[in-house]
């Protein structure tokens, strides 16, 4: 029996193929949908090996494509179909989508969104946004269509997402006060070895990043004796003095007087993510609260090393 599941292709490769194709070009595509170049060709081969056979020809040190004779006959078969129904998924989601569904880890929901909400919602008030303060499951519940657009610590490296950088933070270390009260400086990580870890739920980005940092520090494991799902519990955990723990630089004040702070140097900065699903690369909406979350959040956040798209 033919097996139906290994022939699905997702609309937005035939959209991008029927885009290089109308165009002559990936570059023309890549403007059009909002996402790079790379992703562009990238779409392209993925339809390739789904269909079978080439359907795009390049020439050395050309820009510019032509179409292989299965290329041209795909590209007839779809043109006219297509362009139907994405102009009526344009429609819908242009015209009668009122909501939009935004996944944001909890620390950077309550740390940012109060400001991105007031600023967008000046610019589109007759949006409605629905947030899911998530983390490790914001890329499954993209591609399952649960959310339209997410901020996130995690690079999803899907054909249907498209991302770019917002920016970059550094990580460091958090601990009562009560624990050194007659300190000059503060205590090295060292100290911290046989003190109890407070941290966030298996498989979130920064438990994974500081616990394989401190255990280069201390020569084992940390001793984690909490974990949590939110910054703000962590943060409300550490100041009453069950325990230590790392979190965004932003997140803790230096001038806390129940908790300190030392920045860990070795641990790569946090790149933050804008993702949307590609279909929604013409949205006004989207494009609105990606230029709101870009400005707000890149003014506190370090810039990130890379923009990234796919």
């Amino acid at each position: 029996m033919e097996d139906k599941d290994a022939f699905k292709i997702n609309i937005s490769l035939l959209q991008t193929f029927h885009l290089v194709a109308k165009h002559g070009s990936f570059s023309a595509a890549s403007r059009a949908l909002n996402i790079s170049y790379q992703s562009a060709a990238n779409h392209v081969r993925r339809l390739e090996q789904l269909y079978g056979a080439r359907l795009i020809e390049t020439d050395r040190g050309s820009r510019q494509i032509t179409l292989s004779p299965k290329g041209k006959a795909l590209y007839a078969s779809l043109s006219g179909e297509l362009d139907n129904i994405l102009s009526r998924i344009a429609l819908l989601l242009h015209n009668e989508r009122s909501m939009l569904r935004v996944g944001v880890p909890q620390a950077l929901f309550h740390h940012f969104f109060p400001s991105i909400l007031r600023d967008f919602k000046q610019q589109a008030s007759s949006m409605e946004l629905a947030f899911y303060e998530r983390d490790t499951t914001l890329e499954k519940m993209m591609l399952d269509g649960l959310l339209d657009a997410a901020v996130s610590e995690r690079f999803f490296g899907q054909d249907t997402i498209s991302q770019q950088a917002l920016g970059e933070y550094k990580l460091c270390l958090i601990y009562p006060r009560t624990w050194f009260p007659t300190a000059e400086h503060s205590p090295s990580i060292s100290q911290f070895a046989e003190r109890d870890m407070i941290t966030y739920e298996a498989g979130q980005t920064i438990r994974v990043r500081s616990t394989e940092s401190l255990a280069i520090h201390f020569g084992k494991v940390p001793k984690i004796a909490l974990t949590t799902s939110g910054s703000t519990s962590i943060v409300q955990l550490v100041g009453v003095g069950l325990g230590y723990s790392v979190v965004p630089q932003w997140l803790v004040s230096q001038s806390d007087p129940h908790i300190g702070q030392i920045v860990i140097a070795d641990i790569p900065p946090v790149t933050v993510y804008f993702a949307h699903t590609t279909l929604l690369s013409s949205n006004a909406f989207v494009h609105q609260l990606h230029e709101t979350c870009a400005r707000i959040m890149g003014a506190q956040l370090g810039k990130a090393n890379q923009s990234l798209k796919n």
